[in-house]
């Protein structure tokens, strides 16, 4: 999606589906899945989704995924 290979609601469709709301690390782009399939009831608009999913999926990235620095000294 931050390659513009995917809209951000097509992001989220795809962790929906593989996920679920099981994961931790991508419950919050499952909740903005749920929340585009609601847009006509609430007060937010695509243009704000859109950009929270953006953050969200900035945010996943800048997360390193292995500890940089050695959690135990060698014995």
């Amino acid at each position: 999606m931050l390659a513009g290979e995917l809209k951000p609601w097509e992001l989220t469709f795809r962790i929906h589906r593989l996920y679920g709301h099981e994961l931790p690390v991508t419950e919050r782009l499952a909740e903005l899945y749920d929340e585009y399939a609601i847009l006509e009831y609430g007060d937010r608009t695509v243009d704000q989704l859109d950009a929270e999913v953006t953050a969200e999926a900035r945010r996943l990235t800048a997360r390193p995924s292995v500890p940089t620095e050695p959690t135990d000294a060698p014995s």
